[in-house]
C-alpha cells in the first residue's frame, strides 16, 4: 500500500559516493516503497523527448514482452501489432490518446490483448500488480487534507485499497489490484506441441475424386478420414484431388500484399501455405485433400464455396511431378520470362532494370473468363518487361550507332533504332519489338484509360482469334519472351 512508482520510472545510472564509491544501472522498479514491486518488471514506459515533431510524449512496452510475441509498433495504428492466423494485422497493444475537452484533462490508455497478456504471465510465473490512485476535490473549497485524518482500509479478494472522504469537497482512493492469469503453463505446452491434435479444430469436406475406390464423392479432409499409401483401409488416399472453379484464386490475386501466388503454391503471410495446386485442361483448379487439411477452417470454407465435380483429370504436369516423381521440362512462357528477368537482374545489365522484385510474384496466367483479370495480368506483364527498359541508355546507344534518338521517342521505338543500328532490317527490327509493343498498347487501352468502344472491340477480336483470354495471354507471353531474349542476345554483343 506504500507504493511510489508510475510509468515514468525507467532504467538509469545510479552513483553512490560512500567508500568505496560505485556506479551501477538502476532498474525501473527500484525503491518503489514495496518489496514485492521492487522484484517486478515494468510493462509500460512513459517517455518524453522535446526533439520529437508533434507530441513530445510517447509510450514504449517492455522489450521482452514485445519480442516474445513478435510484436511491432505501427505508427499509423498507434499500436504494437502482429499477424493473426488469417494473415491480417492484429492490434495486440493499443495506445489510445484521449484528447482534452474544455476544462477536462485528457490522457492516455494503453490496452493489452488479455489472451496474450495471460500467456506472458503464465510463461513468467507472474501476476499483474495494477496500481491506482484517484483524487477528487472541488478547487474552490479544497485547502488540503484535514490533519490528522483516518483512512478506511478495504481488502476484497485481489483488490486492496484505502479511502478517505471529506464530505462535500474532497476524497481519495488509493491501492492495487492483483490480476492473475487464466491460462496455465500446461495449456501453453499443449498448444505449442506439434504432435498434439487440436480436438476443437474444424475441418471441411470436399467433393473429391476418390481414385482408390474409383468414385467421386464428398470426403472430409480431417485427419483419420483419409489414409496414406502404407495404411491398409478402405479410406480414400490423402492425395485424392478436389476440383474448384478458377474464381477460387481471385481472392489471392486481389491482394498481393497479403498473399503470394506462385506457379504451383499459395502462401498467406505468416499464416498458412498451400503446398501445391494446378489447373487442368478443363480450366479447373485442383489440389489434394491432405493440403486442404492444413489450411485454417475459414480458408477451407472459401475453397469449399468453389468446389465442384471434376470436368477432367488433373493436369499432365501434376501427374508428372506429383506421382511420377519427375521434373516437368515442358516450356512455359511465364516461367521462362521470370528466369530470364532474374538473370538480367543478377547481371545488372545497363539497358534494363527490374523495377520491383514483387512483380516476379505478381504476374501470373489469368485463370478465369474475367476480362478484368486478363487486363490486369497484361498490366503486370507490361510493368515487368516494358517498364524495365532504360530509356536514357537506349537513347545514348541509338545515337552512338548513328540512329535517330528523337527526345519524343519512348523505350520501344528506341529499341527498334538500336536494333537497326546493329544491322537489323527495319521490318525485322519492328517484328522483334512487335510483341512488346502489343503488350504495351493493350495495357494502355485496357487499363490506362477508360474502357470504351475500342476496348470492347479489342476483347471481341481477342476471343475470336484465341477462343479465351487465357490462351491469348499465353500466346502473348510466349512472343514477349522471344522478343526480350532476342534483344538481350543482340545487346550482349554491344555492351
Amino acid at each position: 500500500m506504500s507504493w511510489n512508482c508510475n510509468a515514468t520510472s525507467s532504467w538509469g545510472a545510479c552513483t553512490t559516493f560512500s567508500e568505496p564509491p560505485s556506479i551501477y544501472i538502476s532498474p525501473p522498479l527500484d525503491h518503489t516503497g514495496s518489496k514485492t514491486l521492487n522484484q517486478g518488471e515494468q510493462l509500460i514506459f512513459a517517455r518524453k523527448f522535446e526533439g520529437r515533431v508533434g507530441r513530445k510524449n510517447y509510450y514504449e512496452v517492455l522489450q521482452k514482452f514485445v519480442q516474445v510475441f513478435d510484436l511491432h509498433f505501427l505508427e499509423e495504428r498507434n499500436a504494437y501489432c502482429r499477424f493473426d492466423k488469417h494473415g491480417d494485422i492484429e492490434d495486440v497493444i493499443r495506445i489510445v490518446v484521449l484528447p482534452d475537452k474544455g476544462s477536462a484533462y485528457g490522457g492516455t490508455v494503453v490496452t493489452f490483448n488479455r489472451k496474450v497478456l495471460d500467456e506472458y504471465l503464465a510463461l513468467t510465473d507472474s501476476v499483474i500488480a495494477r496500481t491506482f490512485d484517484f483524487t477528487h476535490y472541488r478547487p474552490s473549497q479544497f485547502g488540503g487534507w484535514s490533519a490528522p485524518h483516518l483512512a478506511e482500509y478495504t481488502t476484497d479478494g485481489d483488490l486492496s485499497y484505502r479511502t478517505h472522504l471529506e464530505p462535500g469537497h474532497a476524497s481519495y482512493l488509493r491501492g492495487f489490484q492483483i490480476v492473475r492469469p487464466v491460462t496455465t503453463k500446461e495449456s501453453l505446452i499443449k498448444r505449442h506441441d506439434p504432435t498434439a491434435r487440436d480436438e476443437e479444430r474444424q475441418y471441411a469436406s470436399f467433393i473429391a475424386h476418390d481414385w482408390k475406390n474409383k468414385v467421386v464423392r464428398e470426403v472430409s479432409c480431417a485427419p483419420g478420414a483419409t489414409a496414406n499409401y502404407f495404411t491398409k483401409s478402405d479410406l480414400p488416399f490423402e492425395l485424392s484431388p478436389a476440383f474448384f472453379r478458377p474464381e477460387v484464386l481471385s481472392k489471392y490475386k486481389a491482394d498481393f500484399e497479403k498473399y503470394r501466388l506462385d506457379d504451383r503454391s499459395i502462401s498467406c503471410r505468416a499464416a498458412w501455405h498451400l503446398e501445391t495446386y494446378d489447373v487442368n485442361e478443363a480450366g479447373q483448379v485442383h489440389t489434394y485433400l491432405v493440403y486442404l487439411r492444413h489450411l485454417p477452417y475459414e480458408e477451407q470454407l472459401h475453397w469449399k464455396a468453389y468446389n465442384e465435380l471434376p470436368k477432367g483429370p488433373i493436369s499432365k504436369r501434376a501427374i508428372k511431378t506429383d506421382f511420377e516423381g519427375s521434373w516437368d521440362l515442358e516450356y512455359d512462357a511465364l516461367n521462362s520470362i521470370k528466369e530470364m528477368v532474374r538473370e538480367l537482374h543478377r547481371k545488372q545489365v545497363p539497358w534494363w532494370t527490374l523495377r520491383s522484385e514483387g512483380l516476379l510474384e505478381q504476374v501470373n496466367y489469368p485463370v478465369t473468363s474475367s476480362a478484368d483479370e486478363w487486363a490486369n495480368e497484361i498490366l503486370l506483364l507490361d510493368q515487368l518487361l516494358v517498364e524495365g527498359f532504360e530509356t536514357k541508355w537506349l537513347r545514348q546507344k541509338a545515337t552512338s550507332l548513328g540512329r535517330n534518338a528523337d527526345p519524343k521517342f519512348g523505350s520501344l521505338k528506341l529499341l527498334e533504332e538500336c536494333l537497326i543500328g546493329a544491322g537489323f532490317a527495319e521490318e525485322d527490327a519492328k517484328k522483334v519489338i512487335a510483341p512488346l509493343r502489343a503488350a504495351h498498347d493493350l495495357r494502355s487501352k485496357l487499363k490506362g484509360h477508360a474502357s470504351g468502344k475500342e476496348a470492347v472491340a479489342i476483347k471481341k477480336q481477342v476471343l475470336k482469334d484465341h477462343i479465351s483470354y487465357q490462351m491469348h495471354f499465353r500466346s502473348l507471353a510466349t512472343a514477349c519472351d522471344e522478343a526480350v531474349r532476342a534483344v538481350a542476345e543482340e545487346f550482349a554483343k554491344m555492351v
